[in-house]
């Protein structure tokens, strides 16, 4: 999994050999090409793999959720952080400058 330390001002970014197909209304399914594996997504990971098709920080990500999914900022922000680092470690997103 990841090293990386991810904190509200950790700008992401999405890998671009990551192939994404929508099952359902709101989940999806990715495939990552050169970690040869996939990940299902529910409503509000896919609302964050969406949202990073430019980078944003976590604290950017996390105005998002809470204004689309009536979220607690404090859940939301320790669930995306968790949820960055399990990307990172995936290798479907990476730490952006």
């Amino acid at each position: 999994m990841s090293t990386v330390a991810v904190t509200r001002e950790t700008r992401l970014r999405r890998r671009s050999d990551v192939l994404i197909a929508g099952v359902g209304a709101e989940e999806s399914v990715m495939m990552s090409v050169s970690e040869g594996g996939y990940y299902g997504l529910n409503a509000i990971a896919s609302a964050i793999w969406h949202a990073l098709d430019t980078p944003k920080s976590v604290a950017e990500l996390c105005a998002l959720l809470e204004e689309a999914f009536e979220i607690d900022p404090k859940t939301c922000e320790a669930d995306v952080i968790k949820f960055a680092g399990d990307l990172i470690g995936f290798g479907v997103v990476e730490v952006a400058p």
